[in-house]
This record gives structure tokens, C-alpha cells and sequence, in this order.
């Protein structure tokens, strides 16, 4: 390994990656689903502990289950930072309900003690959430039944200690200001591109409409572990009705044949709310996306990235201003093994060819890899799927 190994997990229909670095230092960048952590990150962790590699930074880019519900078994069973089972974790970056969402006034003005006719209605719609939203393979999924928050906190785990509000954000909106305020953690360098405030303030919006609608315009809130499973099981349902099918249009024999075939559906205030950040170590400069729309953060991007983790599982509207403005040596897709045939969308990749990116790789293969695989003398790219380890 000459700078970096990024192991590039299969996540079903998440998001899971794990950058090693030539002095032994590590960054994790989601975890996936629980089964994510037990088969693919759980062993992978051992064998870097073994090899005396530590984390030096574990970012949750999102609150949806398919980016924490792996982050939650790990902590779980890393245990306390000071003494860990699995692996060393020095700082955790994660925008979760009460760092972020619950210290805006709407939602400040409204914690006080609930009355005993406001908790039994809490416990009601709680066990109804939990009905409507299983887990990944059936059952009640890990992050309906602790905060990953929580988790932290127990556990002694150092939580967005970088950032003077305890918010991972983007606070200045002129490149040269941004980077002023990159953040050193080990041998790193780590821009945050995006959230801003208008986007956590726009994702709280959202979560105060669903409060409403579920108990009212006079609704009260307290702080307990309960309220925010509640709370994340509204956001939750939330996700799961903005992701509806879509029908997959025909596909040419020509890349340019793919142009104008997606939806161009957007991304939900969850996804828009996604950390982005930029890492570089020593010559290499690496860029990852979460689920964002990069029409927010595009302007501040570089020329040229060594890798680029695509947005949202390779769909084609928050990944358009980010092929316009920039290229990358390598890109990624987090596919989803056949869960989701509409990611990635043809156009996204038609585009992301078209504009010179020779390499792509996926997790797993892809309902388009058959016609890739054809084209890609043609249009001279290379295709690369379910190659776990990635070497710089």
C-alpha cells in the first residue's frame, strides 16, 4: 500500500467504507445495515486492530438506517472508547436529534414534562411506528431501539468535538474562508462541504410538520431515550414514503441513448442534510458525498479528486452539478445487490462517462453490467464490481 487501502464493503442498499491509511490510521464513513457490521465490518475491524491500526474519525453522514443501523451494533459492541473491544475510536462526527435538531427554539420551547395523558399517547404512537417500520430482514431494526446519540454519550465516545456548536457543518460560503476551517485529525485533512445551517433548519422543519401532524399545534416533547426513538421512527417513515418505484426506462446501445431517461427525482431533507466532506493525506485528495444534492456544494469543489464517492446510491439529481463541475480518477457506487433495481440510473452513469471518468466501481454487480461491459472499449472507461479493496 503505497498512501491508502479504501475498502469498499457491500451493503445491500447502503453505504459502507472504510479508508486505511499507510501510517495505520483509519476513517469509516457509514456502516450500512446491522448484518453490514456483523459480516463485512466487523471482521475487517479485527484485522486492522490486529495489524495496529486505529479509527481516527467514524462519520455518520445520515440519520437513515441503511448509513447507522451498522454504527449502532458497532458501538454496541466496541463498548467504552477508553477500554474497546473491537477497535480504537478517537472522534465520531454525527448530526443526530439532540445535537442537532432538538436545540432549535421550535423544539426547545416545547421540552418540558409530559403529562400522564401525553405519555400514554407517546407510547401509543410508538408501538404504531413500530408495527409500520420492521428492520432490514423483518425484524425491529437497531436504531428503533436505542439512540445512536445515546450510545456516544454512554460510552465516553468524543462527539463533533471539533466544531464550537457540537454541529458538523459548513459555516462560511466562500471557498477560501472554507478552507480556512479544515479540521486536522491525525495525519488528515478534512473539509466539511455540506450541511449548512439552512439544511438543518429545512430537515427540522420537516421533523416539528410531522410532530404537528401526529399531536398537534399544542404538542410537548421531553428528552427521554423514547422520545427519540419516536422521533426517529417519524423521520424514518418519512424516508420510506418519498422512496417510491419508479419504472426503469429501456436502454440503448449507445451511452448518449441514456441521456434524459431519468426522473431526475429529488433527494428528501434527511438526504439533503448529509455530511460531505473532502479528506486529503499526504498527495491525495478524496471526496464523499452521503446521500447530499450537490447542486448545494458543488461551487467549492476541486478540479480533480483521486477517488469520488458518488450521491445517493448512483441516482442522476444530486449528482449532476458534481459531474458538471469536477472529475474523478476513480468513482464510486454504492449499489444495492439487486434490492433496488433503480440504482444506479442510467443517465447518471451515461453522464459520468461521457464527462471523461474512465474508472467506475461498484459493490456489486448492476443490472447495466452487461452493457457497460461492452461499451467500454468504445468509450474507453473500465468497470469494476464488487471489488472489496481499493489501492492508491
Amino acid at each position: 500500500m503505497k498512501n491508502c487501502n479504501i475498502h469498499f464493503l457491500p451493503a445491500k442498499a447502503g453505504d459502507c467504507f472504510v479508508l486505511e491509511f499507510s501510517n495505520r490510521e483509519c476513517i469509516i464513513i457509514d456502516c450500512g445495515f446491522k448484518s453490514t457490521y456483523k459480516k463485512e465490518l466487523r471482521p475487517l475491524l479485527i484485522e486492522l486492530q490486529k495489524k495496529g491500526c486505529k479509527v481516527i474519525l467514524l462519520i455518520i453522514t445520515h440519520t437513515d438506517q441503511d448509513h447507522i443501523e451498522g454504527a449502532i451494533a458497532f458501538l454496541q459492541e466496541n463498548g467504552k472508547a477508553n477500554n474497546p473491544n473491537i477497535i480504537q475510536v478517537e472522534n465520531i462526527w454525527f448530526n443526530g436529534f439532540f445535537n442537532t435538531l432538538l436545540r432549535r427554539s421550535e423544539f426547545m420551547d416545547r421540552v418540558r414534562g409530559l403529562t400522564d395523558i401525553q405519555k400514554r399517547e407517546k407510547e401509543r404512537v410508538l408501538k404504531e411506528f413500530l408495527l409500520q417500520i420492521p428492520g432490514e430482514e423483518g425484524e425491529i431494526s437497531a436504531i428503533q431501539s436505542i439512540s445512536f446519540e445515546e450510545l456516544c454519550l454512554n460510552n465516553g465516545y468524543s462527539l463533533n468535538t471539533q466544531f464550537t456548536d457540537k454541529v458538523v457543518k459548513r459555516i462560511e460560503n466562500k471557498k477560501k474562508q472554507i478552507l480556512k476551517h479544515t479540521i486536522h485529525i491525525g495525519a488528515c485533512q478534512v473539509i466539511v462541504l455540506s450541511p449548512t445551517e439552512k439544511e438543518l433548519d429545512k430537515l427540522a422543519d420537516k421533523l416539528n410538520l410531522e410532530m404537528i401532524r401526529n399531536f398537534g399545534v399544542d404538542y410537548s416533547m421531553n428528552q427521554d431515550s423514547q422520545f427519540m426513538k419516536l422521533l426517529e421512527l417519524l423521520m424514518e417513515l418519512e424516508r420510506e414514503n418519498m422512496d417510491g418505484n419508479e419504472e426503469i426506462a429501456a436502454m440503448g446501445d449507445c451511452l448518449e441513448s441514456w441521456i434524459g431517461t431519468s426522473t431526475m427525482a429529488p433527494v428528501n431533507e434527511i438526504n439533503r442534510a448529509s455530511i460531505v466532506v473532502e479528506i486529503i493525506y499526504n498527495d491525495l485528495r478524496l471526496l464523499f458525498t452521503g446521500d447530499s444534492d450537490s447542486i448545494l456544494w458543488s461551487q467549492y469543489l476541486e478540479k480533480n479528486y483521486h477517488v469520488i464517492k458518488l450521491s445517493h446510491h448512483g441516482t442522476a439529481s444530486p449528482n449532476q452539478k458534481l459531474l458538471d463541475s469536477t472529475h474523478g480518477d476513480i468513482l464510486m457506487v454504492s449499489s444495492d445487490g439487486g434490492y433496488n433495481k433503480r440504482h444506479p440510473e442510467d443517465e447518471m452513469l451515461a453522464k459520468a462517462i461521457l464527462k471523461g471518468n474512465k474508472k467506475l466501481y461498484f459493490n456489486y454487480e448492476i443490472r447495466q453490467k452487461e452493457k457497460l461491459e461492452k461499451l467500454q472499449k468504445a468509450y474507453g472507461f473500465q468497470c469494476f464490481f464488487g471489488k472489496r479493496k481499493i489501492e492508491l
